[in-house]
């Protein structure tokens, strides 16, 4: 049994920059030794990001580099400061397709610049254009940007496009970079579980909480690799501490309650069911597996009424009428099942002749050629 850990990367790319910074931006050469925006991400992946700045936020110190021909051109270089800056307030007020327009305009007047490229990657990054995304941090990379928050950024895209292979070394070069960052380590452990390799998976998230021991997504991602490996009572406690950290992490919940029912603790797994649905109440996932608890207690009605509402969130999923088709039969309602068995033909044939031997099993339907 496998649970995955999931990253919502719904991005908050904010910083503070005050018109000298932007004027140096823009009339500096670059430095390896710069720094570009912190990327800010939701609490579980960020929960600090640094001492500067109001609010902790890290300013950029990374300069853009105008060529020789925009050093003799001002009105070229006001041009890209007004730019930079509008890009900018777009990017703090979250508003990523302005920003890109902004940044990419200043672009086209300072092309090698790693600060421009790395703002670029994160509005990017923030509108889900993830291939964008990668483009400009990668040249941000190869621009000379030394910043690990460039390469975290670049981790997370190749993450979001489902390419954790390729996620893996960037996230080991900000790990590399920054190794005393609790976040590093457990986007890399993300990368690694994803990509398969749990024992590697493992040691990094080991070492996130080794850095900042109440980081509940850590606990939840090991977790998941203990539970796969059939380490049942150590997972079912990481689940735990990661509730008791976070009493309103509804995914726990839900992780919890599957692990304990693949245990056959099902008085506590509808429990925890009902705390995950409490906390989402649009999860279909959660109310079907709710039902399947119910069903393997006995309590036929309470699986019944669990799967209708798994239906309502979910009526695409065949799963979930499967379920309904047996769980009408335990309740002898053999005309609500032949009907159910109706729908899901229209839905998922496949699912539909797995179920049609129970039915015909129940006399339901008449053998046919």
């Amino acid at each position: 049994m496998k649970f995955r850990v999931q990253i919502w990367l719904v991005l908050l790319l904010i910083a503070f920059v005050a018109p000298t910074v932007l004027a140096q931006m823009l009339a500096e050469k670059d430095s390896h030794a710069s720094q570009v925006p912190s990327l800010l991400v939701p609490d579980f992946l960020a929960p600090k990001m640094g001492s500067t700045g109001a609010g902790g936020l890290a300013s950029p110190a990374a300069n853009v580099n105008p060529s020789a021909s925009e050093e003799r051109k001002p009105a070229a270089v006001e041009s890209a400061q007004k730019s930079l800056r509008a890009g900018v307030a777009s990017l703090e007020a979250g508003h990523y397709k302005d920003a890109i327009a902004s940044l990419e305009a200043a672009r086209q007047l300072a092309p090698n610049s790693s600060a421009l490229n790395a703002w670029l990657g994160y509005a990017y990054l923030g509108l889900d254009e993830y291939d964008n995304s990668i483009k400009a941090c990668e040249r941000a990379v190869s621009l000379g940007s030394t910043s690990f928050e460039i390469r975290r950024a670049l981790g997370i895209a190749y993450l979001r496009l489902g390419k954790p292979e390729q996620a893996v070394f960037p996230l080991q070069e900000a790990t590399r970079l920054a190794p005393q960052d609790a976040i590093n380590h457990y986007l890399l452990a993300v990368a690694y579980d994803d990509a398969g390799q749990l024992n590697d998976a493992t040691d990094h998230f080991l070492h996130s909480l080794a850095l900042d021991p109440k980081h509940y997504r850590s606990y939840f991602g090991l977790a998941g690799i203990y539970a796969e490996q059939s380490r049942t009572a150590e997972a079912i406690g990481l689940l735990k501490e990661a509730i008791r950290l976070k009493p309103d992490f509804a995914e726990a919940y839900l992780a919890l309650a599957n692990t304990l029912s693949s245990s056959g603790n099902y008085k506590d797994a509808i429990h925890n069911f009902e705390s995950a649905i409490k906390l989402n109440p649009q999860n279909p996932v959660a109310q079907n597996n709710l039902g399947v608890a119910y069903l393997r207690m006995g309590k036929n009605k309470e699986g019944l009424t669990a799967f209708k509402c798994a239906a309502t969130l979910g009526p695409q999923v065949g799963q979930i009428h499967v379920n309904l088709v047996r769980a009408y039969l335990l309740v002898r309602n053999k005309d609500a099942a032949l009907a159910e068995y109706g729908l899901l033909k229209t839905i998922d044939s496949a699912l539909a002749n797995v179920v049609y031997a129970e039915i015909f099993q129940q006399r339901i339907l008449k053998v046919r050629d």
